[in-house]
């Protein structure tokens, strides 16, 4: 089966069930691949919105929030996720980098401790 095959069943069963966190969360990462940024925001999103606890939506959106400089957004987002996983040491930089990138230093600065932390195994 093809991609534009495999996209239009998707977005069939979409129709079908809009609030499936899941196929929502597929959708995205298919527009992702696609290079759709803006169609895979929007599924993201809704992925979020429905299922703000689930570890692969929430590493998704903010994955594609920080990649297009959203900072702030990643941040909130990635906060969410590293409750899940916080031992996750991208994630960790990458919440880091991205206060750096706002000029909040102190935060960067806490951050890349906690990384530390984790890679020295006293998290």
């Amino acid at each position: 089966m093809n991609s534009v095959e495999d996209l239009e069943r998707k977005l069939d069963k979409f129709l079908k069930e809009p609030d499936n966190p899941h196929l929502c969360n597929q959708i995205g990462v298919f527009l992702y691949e696609v290079q759709d940024w803006e169609g895979a925001l929007i599924y993201f999103q809704r992925a979020y919105e429905l299922s703000p606890q689930n570890e692969d939506i929430l590493y998704n959106y903010a994955s594609l929030l920080y990649q297009h400089d959203r900072w702030q957004q990643a941040i909130h987002i990635y906060q969410f996720y590293l409750k899940l996983q916080p031992e996750n040491k991208e994630v960790i930089q990458k919440v880091g980098d991205a206060y750096y990138q706002l000029g909040e230093y102190e935060a960067a600065g806490k951050m890349y401790e906690q990384l530390k932390k984790v890679e020295k195994g006293e998290a």
